[in-house]
């Protein structure tokens, strides 16, 4: 079942990616002018969408060499910020101070309904800033003055959010001009990538990293998300930390939020990169908290690298659940190890994210069902989004 439903959610990430790659163009055309021209962009998302935004703007920072993008405030400038005010108006508020020299603002949302994007959106009608406005469904419900609404086609949460993610990075390494493959070849590229996920393999992943989570959460055990090289795949991660956290049991009779366990934060990590020269300190650090029954997440490019060996081997040594993400090095033939298909840094996070937001389905499937076996059509209906009781930005 889980082989059956691995497919059919990868067949319409790709469809939906491919819909709306069909007006790739535009966008790449949007980034470049404000990038390459040296422009300042902002960016904007909730929830996962804010890691959506990041790794793409990231990949703009990371080839131009320039700081193209200043997105997203601070965790602790945005807590700050919301209690002394109402929080859908912190983002355009932080837009305000600059909004005038900005040349482009980004920003993602399902639903288009959230009320601090549309302040945000507002905000850019009126000083005639150009937005790249990456929306669910048909994209009606948002209509900026100038720029592009960029519509994914489909009203599920995370196929959408992966063909957001997955059509934005490919525009993004596009946008950086003429020295770079054309969009159409990245476009082949990636979705050949999709296709090539092997489907057998992600099935057995599934089912073990299924039992692993459903049964750490039952027993309040740890769940570790680390991605010892950073980057895009750490955004991925971060993602993929907040579903399990928020998303998974949100709402499950009988079942708490589990204690999830991410990558260190800015204040950590500064801390360990002047402290120690090692680039796997952190992950490693983290690990000595790990014990066995806990579950393990690594993502990582290389499973051959040092860094990834010493988290490996701190993982193992903890005696911790460990269920490994990569794409390249040794790979053994058992189901806690998942090689992913050839695909550049960035568009391998996409893939990442696809696999995340499978465990974090069949995950609440699984705490939901009390014994039942869900089927694939359960599975693919199974949409994170309607169960967030916290929100009061649920589509009507």
């Amino acid at each position: 079942m889980y082989q059956d439903f691995a497919h059919a959610y990868l067949t319409e990430v790709g469809a939906a990616a491919g819909r709306m790659l069909t007006r790739g163009q535009d966008a790449v055309d949007l980034l470049h002018r404000a990038a390459v021209g040296g422009g300042r962009i902002r960016a904007f998302g909730n929830g996962g969408s804010s890691a959506i935004v990041r790794s793409a703007l990231l990949q703009l920072q990371a080839h131009t060499g320039r700081p193209v993008s200043d997105s997203m405030m601070s965790p602790a400038a945005m807590a700050y910020t919301a209690q002394r005010g109402i929080y859908s108006e912190v983002f355009a508020r932080s837009l305000a101070a600059d909004i005038r020299s900005l040349d482009l603002v980004v920003v993602a949302s399902v639903s288009g309904r959230s009320a601090n994007i549309r302040e945000a959106l507002s905000s850019c009608r009126e000083h005639d800033v150009p937005v790249l406005a990456l929306v669910g469904g048909d994209g009606a419900q948002v209509e900026p003055t100038r720029g592009m609404v960029w519509a994914t086609g489909t009203a599920d949460q995370q196929i959408s959010e992966d063909a957001m993610l997955t059509a934005l990075t490919l525009a993004a390494a596009t946008a950086l001009g003429p020295a770079t493959a054309p969009l159409a070849t990245r476009v082949d590229k990636h979705l050949h990538a999709v296709a090539a996920v092997d489907t057998v393999r992600l099935g057995a992943f599934l089912a073990e990293a299924t039992e692993a989570v459903t049964a750490a959460i039952r027993t309040r055990r740890p769940i570790y998300v680390l991605c010892p090289d950073g980057g895009p795949l750490a955004l991925a991660g971060e993602h993929f930390a907040h579903n399990l956290h928020w998303d998974a049991p949100l709402g499950v009779e009988g079942v708490q939020p589990p204690v999830v366990v991410s990558d260190p934060s800015l204040a950590d990590m500064s801390a360990i990169y002047n402290d120690h020269p090692n680039p796997a300190h952190g992950v490693v650090y983290q690990l000595r908290s790990a014990a066995p029954g806990d579950v393990v997440f690594l993502l990582t490019y290389d499973a051959a690298s040092r860094t990834t060996q010493e988290a490996i081997h701190a993982a193992e040594q903890a005696g911790a659940r460990l269920l490994l993400l990569h794409r390249s090095g040794p790979t053994q033939p058992h189901t806690e190890r998942l090689q992913l298909p050839q695909a550049d840094d960035f568009a391998l996070s996409a893939l990442v994210q696809s696999v995340a937001h499978l465990v974090c389905r069949t995950s609440r499937a699984a705490l939901s069902a009390g014994g039942t076996r869900s089927s694939v059509a359960d599975l693919m209906a199974q949409d994170l989004a309607p169960l967030r009781e916290l929100s009061d930005t649920r589509p009507s």
